[in-house]
């Protein structure tokens, strides 16, 4: 009876509050459904958004200016790179305003895939900025990725691991040739999701993003995490053995920044007439970019601007500037 009593009072309840509850909810979908969707300075002026960025130039830029000024030191990089890490890899699991979303991957592919949406163009901007100030600012200084493999190259060096060097043109034929993969799966849509009764096409990279393995969380299954994690630990490891394997030979925005690179305020400088050939820089620097700057190219492999190169030149004979060589 008790039970009775109470089920009765409940559908009574819910029965005369229900039309206000109901018309509450239709007119939050109302206003849902008429509210405008965030504009390039609603995203530019959201402190949620912005704030990791306007951090990531900061970085980039404080980077320039202690390499500029030949103040950088073994020290100061350490803490810049791991600064990095931190900040743009690992921060974002407890602190939503520094959630790589959209990692530089997911702007570099998911862009061409779904359209150039304002974060995706914040992204590549921020990126294309430091990149045309100096060479790969982005990718060698804030990037957490990046830091990473640089980290692990001079802790190879400290351990006196013995690391092989790869052609330049080996490397960027892998790196243009998953990129043409990527266009070819994603015009044919091999790979694709179905949501909401369409069909969008998924991005090649996203079974090799090293990015998802900085962030902690659940996967549904198996394969999930493997998908997540295991192309970070690769990384990783190939790390050891090669100056950073993923930047050569897969990201996309190290072959979009290779380019922009090419027409850089400022690049690494050879005044040729300090050079005595002793081969330090060539023996010892971990890029492939050396021989090309001592030949005073004007299109050079990958410059991670490192500093090791500038660092090792017992007649200052390498430096960042403006002019191509002096």
């Amino acid at each position: 009876m008790k039970f009775a009593q109470k089920l009765f009072l409940s559908l009574s309840t819910l029965f005369l509050f229900s039309p206000a509850l109901f018309s509450q909810t239709a007119e939050k979908a109302a206003e849902h459904a008429q509210r405008k969707p965030p504009t390039f300075w609603d995203f530019l002026f959201s402190p949620r958004f912005i704030t990791k960025f306007i951090v990531m130039l900061l970085l980039g830029l404080a980077a320039f200016v202690l390499l500029k000024t030949k103040k950088m030191n073994k020290g100061l990089k350490i803490g810049l790179l791991l600064l990095a890490t931190f900040l743009f890899g690992l921060l974002g699991n407890w602190f939503s305003y520094f959630a790589m979303h959209p990692s530089p991957m997911c702007a570099a592919t998911k862009s061409l895939l779904y359209g150039f949406r304002i974060p995706f163009i914040i992204t590549l901007g921020v990126i294309f900025l430091l990149t045309l100030l100096g060479p790969k600012l982005f990718c060698g200084w804030v990037c957490p990725v990046g830091a990473v493999q640089e980290l692990i190259a001079m802790l190879a060096d400290k351990l006196k691991i013995k690391r092989g060097k790869f052609p330049f043109t080996a490397a960027q034929a892998v790196r243009l040739l998953i990129f043409i993969l990527f266009i070819f799966i994603s015009a044919t849509a091999l790979l694709y999701t179905v949501f909401k009764g369409r069909v969008y096409a998924l991005s090649l990279y996203d079974y090799f993003n090293p990015f998802h393995g900085l962030e902690f969380g659940a996967n549904e299954n198996l394969l999930g995490y493997i998908i997540h994690y295991v192309p970070f630990l690769l990384t990783v490891i190939l790390a050891f053995k090669y100056y950073r394997p993923f930047c050569h030979f897969v990201c996309p925005i190290g072959l979009y920044a290779h380019w922009l690179e090419q027409i850089g305020i400022f690049r690494i400088r050879f005044k040729k007439n300090t050079c005595t050939d002793c081969g330090i820089c060539t023996a010892k620097s971990p890029c492939t970019a050396i021989p090309e700057i001592l030949k005073e190219s004007n299109l050079r492999p990958d410059c991670y601007a490192c500093n090791e190169c500038i660092k090792l030149c017992p007649e200052d004979a390498l430096d960042i500037g403006v002019k191509r060589s002096i």
